[in-house]
């Protein structure tokens, strides 16, 4: 009899160990609906033989996680691994899995994944700093003037009621909402975080001229030159002088941070009273490390005049009040404008296929050699 494999979501047969996994294993495929559903069905005949469990990236999300000694008692015996394809891993609790033998593992980050994310942060700064996606935007709203002198006067003069107040003459498009576009070079940037997507963001930053700091805990774990090639001016959450002397007079905030206890609510009231008016921060770590209300009330006082969002506070839901229309948000600055993206960073089929293939790599190698990697909960 082959072993049996529990796939929650579709394996693509494009991957390069399709064919053996086929050959070799029995793929059973499950829908998750509700917690109690799966609790009796992993109990039945057909699924408590299972030796591993493909979760993908959204896992055991539509349940609410695996993180409560019930359901992790419900795991048939015959478990060893559960394989994730994201990076994070929140919603598990490692050490009741660990308890019951069963091995959690993820797809770390690579060179070409934090490169796709990279270039989606890089998306959101240009959307901020120059409204792109805000003009973009209004054109496709407003067909009847799609004329670039139209839009570009139009959007210049927003909410100037008093006719002897708005811009006349030629409209040249670097005033939006009254307020002027500046250029990306010479900016002060910030990014928190140094992982494989905080240094490659730190690249692309630099690349469209701006002077960057980067914000992490521990400085000592950057010290050789192959963690810094970059040559990146580093300093450490840990240390309010250094933090305050990072973010002082900032321009944009990036985060480019992992969830958990040691990143909640980092960038809070605090940070936001040393930016720069008129700053923008983008998060493509995860929506846990902002405080919502405080960042709500640094853009109503005009300290944040752009959010750039791939995560959100309460993911999966995108709350109304990021977006930029004024009777959404309801927030005075009617300079603010955002870019969304939904948790797409890094949503390439480069990415998608490299991550299935390593889950499921990881899977074969547990049940055929009994060797573990990209382990979590060792």
């Amino acid at each position: 009899m082959k072993p049996s494999i529990l796939a929650l979501f579709p394996i693509q047969p494009t991957i390069n160990n399709y064919n053996h996994l086929l050959e070799n294993f029995d793929i059973i495929y499950y829908t998750l609906t509700t917690r109690e559903n799966f609790i009796n069905d992993i109990k039945s005949d057909k699924l408590n033989k299972i030796q591993a469990i493909f979760g993908s990236y959204p896992g055991f999300k539509s349940i609410g996680g695996l993180n409560d000694i019930e359901i992790i008692n419900s795991l048939p015996n015959s478990l060893k691994i559960i394989s994730l394809s994201s990076a994070g891993y929140d919603g598990y609790d490692l050490q009741l899995l660990k308890d019951k033998n069963i091995k959690l593992t993820n797809v770390p980050v690579d060179d070409y994944v934090a490169m796709d994310v990279a270039d989606c942060a890089l998306w959101h700064v240009l959307s901020g700093i120059r409204k792109f996606n805000s003009f973009d935007n209004y054109i496709k709203s407003n067909t009847n003037d799609a004329n670039t002198l139209i839009v570009r006067d139009q959007i210049r003069n927003v909410n100037i009621i008093n006719d002897n107040e708005k811009h006349k003459g030629f409209a040249f498009g670097h005033v939006y909402h009254n307020n002027s576009i500046t250029r990306c070079s010479n900016k002060k940037c910030v990014i928190f975080g140094y992982g494989l997507i905080g240094k490659l963001v730190s690249q692309r930053m630099k690349t469209i001229g701006m002077g960057v700091n980067i914000v992490v805990r521990d400085k000592s774990k950057y010290v050789s030159h192959s963690d810094n090639n970059d040559n990146d001016k580093l300093y450490s959450s840990n240390s309010k002088t250094e933090l305050t002397n990072a973010v002082l007079n900032a321009n944009v905030i990036i985060i480019c941070l992992p969830g958990g206890s040691h990143t909640e609510n980092i960038i809070n009231k605090e940070i936001f009273q040393l930016i720069n008016d008129n700053s923008i921060i983008v998060n493509i770590g995860r929506g846990s490390c902002i405080n919502t209300e405080d960042l709500k009330d640094a853009i109503n006082s005009k300290k944040i005049s752009h959010i750039g969002m791939d995560v959100f506070p309460n993911e999966p839901i995108i709350e109304n009040y990021w977006f930029n229309d004024q009777s959404t948000n309801q927030t005075s600055n009617y300079f603010y404008t955002s870019s969304i993206t939904p948790h797409l960073g890094s949503a390439t089929l480069e990415t998608f296929e490299f991550a299935t293939e390593t889950s499921i790599s990881d899977i074969i190698n547990v049940i055929e050699n009994d060797t573990f990697n990209h382990v979590v909960n060792p």
